[in-house]
């Protein structure tokens, strides 16, 4: 039995995992049970589905439903599932993590809110993350991806959002050393635990205390460097932190230059159902994925 925190849970290795479709588009039940299972037997500490990677914007209520409920019946209790959560509007996103509460999930992964950008400033942030956390049956982390959803999550909301008792911590996306320092700053005097979402800022972050663990999507194809990263990291090593870093850096310029349509070929080459993403992403040509096929093995073989 594991006797840690929550807290001290998350601060660990986790994948962003895809969602796989089936030949009529629906999603891949059996193919999300397997995917979930070997996740979990290359040293993750847990997965998150429906976030970014897992089109989580690309699914029907019923299907976010469903991800979840498979996920928490395939992740063991003494594995985190962390449920992405997060619609344009206040009361959908309430309602999001009360869904991710009945299936099952530690905590909600809560994006910022991006339609209505010109009005996403630091107080119409914050009191939307304090409604959310008040309502929330499960805690919640804050997730700022401004490469995906063009809305930096200002360090002011961070500071005035990290002492509430059901916001755990923060996702963080974005690869600026300078802003990753704000966050750590603005949530300093409490427990929050922070996660770095850039394999190319991950090594640095994570040696220098700016993150305390990693939710890649370059974990769907190297889910073992991604773990060892992490405990390379926190046992002071150097050259193995580094090691790991380029082996992600590289899968993430080489298959992640695809995108999730890359990601999901890169994970089929490694033996696990892919499956094409879904419209109006653009998916990879027979020539392309060939060469996914070729990198994974390489990088792969590297480990």
């Amino acid at each position: 039995m594991d006797h840690r925190t929550l807290k001290e849970r998350l601060a660990g290795a986790f994948v962003a995992l895809i969602t796989p479709f089936d030949a009529a588009d629906q999603v891949d039940v059996a193919g999300l049970r397997g995917n979930a299972a070997w996740m979990l037997t290359r040293g993750l500490d847990g997965i998150l589905l429906l976030g970014s990677t897992g089109e989580q914007v690309h699914l029907s209520e019923f299907e976010r439903a469903l991800v979840l409920e498979v996920g928490r019946q395939q992740i063991a209790a003494d594995r985190l599932l962390i449920a992405g959560a997060g619609l344009s509007g206040t009361r959908q996103t309430i309602e999001e993590t009360r869904q991710a509460g009945r299936a099952g999930a530690d905590v909600a992964l809560v994006v910022t809110p991006s339609y209505y950008q010109k009005a996403m400033n630091a107080a119409n942030l914050t009191n939307h993350y304090r409604a959310v956390a008040d309502a929330s049956p499960i805690p919640i982390m804050l997730y700022s991806v401004p490469p995906i959803v063009n809305v930096t999550l200002p360090a002011e909301s961070v500071a005035a959002l990290a002492g509430h008792p059901n916001i755990i911590g923060m996702k963080n996306s974005g690869g600026d050393p300078q802003m990753a320092g704000l966050y750590r700053e603005a949530a300093a005097g409490h427990d929050f635990i922070i996660l770095g979402g850039s394999a190319h800022a991950a090594p640095g972050f994570l040696l220098t205390g700016l993150v305390d663990g990693v939710i890649l999507a370059a974990a769907n194809v190297l889910p073992e460097a991604a773990a060892n990263l992490v405990r390379a990291a926190r046992d002071g090593d150097i050259a193995a932190t580094r090691r790991y870093g380029e082996l992600l850096r590289r899968v993430s310029e080489t298959v992640g230059r695809h995108g999730i349509a890359g990601w999901k070929a890169g994970l089929a080459a490694r033996g696990q159902v892919g499956g094409l993403a879904r419209l109006p992403l653009r998916n990879i040509t027979d020539s392309e994925r060939q060469q996914v096929i070729a990198w994974t093995n390489e990088l792969a073989a590297a480990l």
